[in-house]
């Protein structure tokens, strides 16, 4: 071969090579590529999201609350008829490491707002009223998982007062979705529209959950669920607060026994702490020119007493200790009798607290 030769051939082969290359970089040399499918794709296609959303445990907050140590859930509801506006909005809470929960609830309608909430499961307890903080406390603190009770106390009552965590997303699988994703953040969105509603889905990680659901009918009625795990989910007990009394009061009306006036009942099952009795007070109650004052007392850990006044009057009172013995507790039950007459009543004080529970000496 000749030295001319040579360099043609070398030239040859460049070219061929570069050609090979520009033809790769074009797309001309076809190369199989694998389609992805199911939750392997990015964004998901669409009938990957109905197969999930058809499934029975798609969205399931028992399955999230056993499979997650801190978990909140964040449900709005609002309702527009006529210019009547009403809001309910949830917020429960949990981390099973701490042994501490939390459930808040407010409810508007029109201009009245109700809001409130409770951090608890340890011997100290949070209570939010209004806005203002308070301390409360619980002799036997027991934690148990809210998600959990709450769907208990749901399935036990079906016409309570509950949050509205159950959401049956089979019911939209077979909507045509619109989805869009961040690669980076593992986020999707999901739309669809049906005759009523749109809906908007967000799922996060990898294999996709649902962590949030949007419904909207028109301006009239929205629902917005947003779910948050991990290190996200903070529940933290604060300290030095004002002290809440306990959370029981007399205010069942008094009935005539003869001449005795008695007031009767049972500790509600509402009432989920526990208090050393030694800490309350049954008083008995009188009321002279619109001016009340205490005129016989027991602390509640007496069991029993009877007092006789000055002017041949008595009041007399019973606490039964009868599902927690030791603490005054939901199912024990009291009984306050008196012949004294007049305006009259009966109250709760709260030594730990420093307050009246209810009655007209309550603040």
């Amino acid at each position: 071969m000749t030295h001319g030769e040579s360099r043609k051939d070398m030239r040859v082969a460049a070219l061929t090579a570069l050609l090979l290359l520009s033809t790769a970089i074009s797309g001309c040399l076809n190369v199989p590529v694998e389609e992805c499918e199911g939750i392997d794709c990015f964004p998901l296609q669409p009938d990957a999201l109905s197969e999930i959303l058809a499934a029975p445990s798609a969205f399931d907050v028992v399955s999230l609350a056993a499979t997650n140590d801190r978990l909140r859930i964040v449900t709005t509801t609002t309702y527009e008829d006529n210019g009547q506006f009403a809001e309910v909005h949830w917020d429960v809470g949990k981390d099973d490491s701490a042994q501490l929960r939390s459930i808040a609830m407010r409810m508007t309608i029109g201009t009245t707002t109700i809001d409130n909430e409770v951090i608890e499961g340890q011997s100290t307890t949070n209570i939010r009223t209004e806005g203002n903080w308070y301390e409360g406390r619980d002799e036997v603190p027991e934690y148990v998982d809210p998600f959990l009770e709450l769907a208990q106390l749901a399935t036990q009552q079906p016409n309570g007062f509950w949050p509205p965590f159950s959401f049956d997303t089979s019911a939209i699988a077979d909507l045509s979705w619109t989805i869009s994703g961040d690669q980076t953040s593992t986020q999707q969105i999901a739309s669809a529209s049906n005759e009523t509603h749109t809906i908007i889905i967000e799922l996060m990680g990898s294999p996709p959950k649902i962590t949030g659901i949007e419904t909207y009918s028109g301006a009239e009625e929205t629902f917005i669920l947003r779910v948050t795990t991990g290190n996200s989910v903070s529940i933290e007990l604060q300290e030095s607060l004002p002290r809440a009394p306990v959370g029981f009061s007399i205010n069942l009306e008094s009935i005539q026994v003869g001449d005795m006036t008695v007031w009767y009942g049972e500790v509600p099952d509402g009432m989920s702490t526990e208090i050393d009795p030694s800490q309350l007070e049954f008083h008995g109650l009188s009321t002279v020119d619109g001016i009340a004052s205490s005129v016989a007392v027991m602390t509640v850990s007496q069991e029993s007493s009877n007092i006789t006044l000055d002017d041949g009057t008595w009041w007399e009172f019973n606490w039964i200790d009868f599902p927690m013995p030791g603490y005054f507790s939901a199912g024990d039950l009291y009984q306050i009798k008196t012949n004294s007459t007049g305006e009259i009543d009966a109250a709760v004080f709260d030594s730990w607290a420093q307050q009246w529970t209810g009655g007209p000496l309550a603040q």
